[in-house]
């Protein structure tokens, strides 16, 4: 596949995970972006209704920028998340307002409701931090996706994920 052609379906995947309102909360900049004066409050989430609440879950990728470049080889992929505790709770019940991140490259995240979302093939990992690090990324444009999960990966209702798409360059000298 030409980079062109990975490039136009990388912004098809993001313009329908925009219409699908899959994305956490937008405001003026690049999807998923979080407001500064947005406070944290991570009492008494219940993930099956995020949508109704006045400060549902939400997840920002602060790095890599949207659109920016980074050098091929590691990359780290750091989040905010907000009103959401972000914690090591495998195999533990659901509880709401906790879970833990699931990181994507290049592929599209599951959101199904009730269906665990690591078990989606390709490039996929698991944090129980706000950040994950893929490595030996080629040159070239990927996708870097993140999504809040609970405690038994699966999605919160909605879904709650942000993406960004980034060119990796081999750094000349």
């Amino acid at each position: 596949m030409s980079k062109c052609s990975f490039l136009i379906m990388s912004s098809l995947i993001l313009v329908l995970l925009l219409g699908m309102g899959c994305m956490s909360t937008s405001p003026a900049g690049r999807p998923g972006k979080l407001p500064q004066d947005q406070t944290t409050d991570t009492t008494s989430i219940n993930s099956s209704q995020n949508a109704g609440l006045s400060n549902p879950a939400s997840v920002y990728i602060t790095y890599p920028e949207f659109d920016g470049g980074v050098h091929a080889g590691n990359v780290t992929v750091t989040v905010q998340v907000r009103n959401f505790s972000v914690v090591t709770a495998a195999g533990r019940p659901v509880t709401p307002g906790e879970g833990h991140i699931i990181c994507f490259k290049d592929v599209t995240p599951l959101t199904d409701p009730g269906l665990p979302v690591k078990n989606r093939t390709g490039a996929v990992q698991v944090s129980y931090q706000t950040s994950c690090t893929w490595y030996n990324i080629t040159e070239g444009t990927h996708t870097f996706s993140v999504e809040l999960v609970n405690n038994d990966d699966t999605p919160l209702v909605p879904a709650v994920i942000d993406a960004v798409d980034v060119t990796a360059v081999v750094p000349s000298g």
